[in-house]
Order: structure tokens, then C-alpha cells, then sequence
């Protein structure tokens, strides 16, 4: 047995461990990698490289500053105030909560810190003004994951680095477009599925009755437009810039240092390096090739996009998207780009992965399906019956989201038109 397959089944058992077990698959893969790049006769550096330190450097930038927009109360403030300006117009308040959510995602936080907080938020304003629950959650945790392939947020950040040294770039536009029209396709479902257009609250949040920004939260306000502004307008680096407006923001005594480094996702940002340090150990050993010339034969030009879409959202149940799946199909996106020559496009392809995987992630197996089902646990007694039927009917939800998104990669949405690439 070569070396490309055995690291592949390697892959695999390191996700089934960490699966089972519920451990980091960053500390593991780490390991992992070290061990399987020795046995492959790679150096120590070599199998470092795979670690991305400017990522790291970046994530920890991003997810710093936005812990101090968090613990000083600016992002929920600021939610609360944008869902009061609705009124009595309740009606909105489904689409309001995909729409304010996707923005929070998509301006640097990400899906996961915006969707734990606006999903935490959603369920109780949901038990507040005495609405669905379950679907209130579900439309600002899909907003979070439509909202996060910005080129300011974490997937956007991620997908930039494992695509420049596989010859891609200049593409950030593309994918979060794509990546925001699949979420709010399926929001749109669900707001016919639950009757969000006859939505009425008998409590509605008063502008009136909500506290004015304080001045530690306006100043946050101006510091995260700032770095929105010089980041996207003056291409500067945004992990380097958010370390620049989090210092100034500690000076000005905005925000506690302390509760927001403890507020930095650490587990989260080893996971997602760890796993690429093993990943760019499997691709140097010949398993990612293994597995592109596998996809390939079962490929034509039409079915290459949706077969990588239906790869990508089962791997997210069990996995993560920004951890495992991103890691290991972009680079076989781009062999499956070359092996067409030309005629599968590798942005289109790497769209319908993103926008997929992110569909499955509804799921209770993933991040944002538990933290829908631990949010109205923690605001409502909930028994065993309905955390089971919860379960199923958000596991189901995830199943549809996926195969609408595997529908839309056959149909070529994901191209879109080829106007941004």
C-alpha cells in the first residue's frame, strides 16, 4: 500500500476519532502530521510550512477586535436597535434577522461568533415577542453562514490563503456573493414554510425604551468602519489593521484586554491551522491527487460542479467547513479546473463547496444546529421529546439545504454569469 492512500485512510481516521471522541482535530492533526510527513521522509520544516501563520495572525486579529465589540455590549446593542426600527411591522422582523445577521458575519466576526450571538439573540427575542423560536434562529443562524465568505471574515480569509499558492486570487467578490444568494435562496423557503410573511409579535421591541450607544460603544462603531473602510477601499491587511484599531480601542479604554483575548475561539483557530498543517502533508505525500484523478473519472463538465457540491455537505455533517472541508477540496478543485482544461471553472467549483458545506451546517451534527438547539434549551425547560424532535426536524432542514445547493450547482448558479471573476 502506497503512501497517498495510506495518508488518506489516516485522514480519515483522525475525523472519525475527533467525531467520536469529541477532541480538537487540530492538537491531533498536528500530531498526526508529524508522524505521516516523518514516515514520508519530509523534514520538519516541510511539514511546518503546512501551518499558515499569516492566517493564524489574521483570524486572531479579527475575532480580538470583535470580542471587544461583543463584551462592551456593541453588537447586541446594535442588533436591538435595528430590529426596533421594524416597529409594529413584525412581518420583517424573519427577513431583518437574516439580513442583520449575514451583515455582523460578513463585516469580520464570522459564522461562527456571529452566529452564536445572533442566534442566542434571535431565541430570546423570539420567547419575548411570543414567535416561532425555532425559526426565528434559523433565519439569523443561515444569515450568519450566508454573510461569512466576505473577503473581511474568516472564510473569506481562509479561502484567499489556500487558493493564492494554487495560482487563484482576486475571486473574494465571487464567493461571498455566491455564498450570500444560496443562503438567502433557502431563507426564503423557510419563510414560506413557517408563515413568516404572517408573523405577529404582541411584544415588540420599542426604540424608545433601548439605551443610546455609550461612549466606549461609539467608538467601537468608528473603529470597525475604519477598518471596513481601509481594508476593502485601501486593500490593507485585515488581520494586521484589526490589531491596530483593538490597541487604540484598549487605550481609549473601550473594551477589557483580558475578557477579550479569553473570548478569542483559540481551539477554533488550532483546528483550522492543525488540520491544513495535515492536509498540506497528504497533498505532498500524493493523497489529494489520489482522490482528484478518483472524482475525475466519475466526471463530465456538467456533473463536475454538483458532485463536488454533494462532496462537500456530506464531509460538513461530520466535519468542519472552515477546518476540514475547505482544506481538502479546494486543491482538488483546482486539479479538477486543470484536468478540463479550462471548461470547469475552479472559483465556480470552489462557490458550490463553500456554499454547500455552510448549508449542512444547520445541522444539530454541526456548530450551528447545536448552538440553535442549546439556545432554547438555556431559554426554555425543554424536555427530552422536544429536543428529539428538534434534532430531527433541523437534521432534515440541513438534508434539503444541501440538495437544493446541489440542484443549484447543476443548474450553474454558482458561475453567476461570470460577471465577477
Amino acid at each position: 500500500m502506497n503512501l497517498a492512500i495510506i495518508s488518506l485512510i489516516v485522514l480519515v481516521m483522525v475525523v472519525a476519532i475527533g467525531f467520536i471522541k469529541k477532541v480538537n482535530l487540530g492538537f491531533l492533526s498536528l500530531g498526526v502530521a508529524f508522524i505521516l510527513g516523518t514516515i514520508g521522509d519530509m523534514s520538519a520544516k516541510e511539514i511546518s510550512n503546512g501551518f499558515s501563520s499569516s492566517m493564524f495572525v489574521t483570524l486572531v486579529g479579527v475575532t480580538f477586535l470583535f470580542g471587544m465589540a461583543s463584551n462592551n455590549g456593541t453588537l447586541e446593542l446594535f442588533s436591538k436597535k435595528i430590529v426596533a426600527l421594524v416597529g409594529k411591522n413584525t412581518v420583517l422582523i424573519p427577513i431583518l434577522m437574516f439580513v442583520l445577521s449575514a451583515f455582523i458575519s460578513a463585516i469580520g466576526p464570522g459564522h461562527i461568533a456571529a452566529g452564536i450571538l445572533m442566534t442566542t439573540f434571535a431565541m430570546y427575542l423570539a420567547f419575548e415577542m411570543k414567535i416561532n423560536p425555532i425559526a426565528t434562529a434559523l433565519y439569523a443562524k443561515l444569515g450568519a453562514n450566508a454573510g461569512c465568505a466576505s473577503p473581511l471574515s474568516l472564510t473569506g480569509v481562509l479561502a484567499k490563503s489556500l487558493s493564492e499558492p494554487l495560482g487563484y486570487s482576486g475571486f473574494g467578490l465571487h464567493l461571498f456573493l455566491s455564498t450570500l444568494i444560496s443562503g438567502f435562496i433557502f431563507t426564503l423557503i423557510l419563510y414560506v414554510a413557517f408563515k413568516g410573511y404572517k408573523v405577529k409579535a404582541d411584544n415588540p421591541l420599542k426604540f424608545s425604551e433601548i439605551p443610546k450607544f455609550n461612549r466606549e460603544q461609539r467608538y467601537t462603531i468608528i473603529g470597525i468602519i475604519v477598518m471596513v473602510v481601509c481594508c476593502i477601499g485601501f486593500k490593507l491587511d485585515t488581520g494586521l489593521f484589526a490589531f491596530v484599531v483593538a490597541a487604540v480601542l484598549i487605550l481609549l479604554g473601550c473594551a477589557d484586554e483580558k475578557k477579550a483575548i479569553k473570548s478569542i475561539p483559540w481551539g477554533t483557530l488550532v483546528f483550522i491551522c492543525g488540520v491544513g498543517t495535515l492536509i498540506n502533508v497528504i497533498n505532498t505525500l500524493g493523497g489529494i491527487e489520489l482522490i482528484s484523478n478518483f472524482l475525475t473519472g466519475m466526471m463530465n463538465e456538467k456533473t463536475a460542479t454538483p458532485i463536488l457540491s454533494a462532496t462537500s455537505g456530506i464531509l460538513s455533517w461530520v466535519s468542519s467547513t472552515t477546518g476540514v472541508v475547505m482544506p481538502a477540496l479546494f486543491p482538488i478543485a483546482a486539479d479538477v479546473a486543470a484536468s478540463f482544461a479550462g471548461s470547469v471553472n475552479y472559483v465556480e467549483l470552489i462557490s458550490a463547496i463553500v456554499a454547500t458545506s455552510f448549508a449542512a451546517a444547520i445541522s444539530p451534527l454541526s456548530t450551528g444546529g447545536a448552538i440553535i438547539m442549546s439556545s432554547y434549551s438555556a431559554a426554555k425547560e425543554t424536555t427530552n421529546h422536544e429536543l428529539n424532535k428538534m434534532f430531527k426536524q433541523l437534521f432534515l432542514l440541513s438534508v434539503g439545504n444541501v440538495l437544493l445547493n446541489v440542484v443549484l450547482s447543476a443548474l450553474g448558479l454558482f458561475n453567476l454569469g461570470g460577471l465577477f471573476y
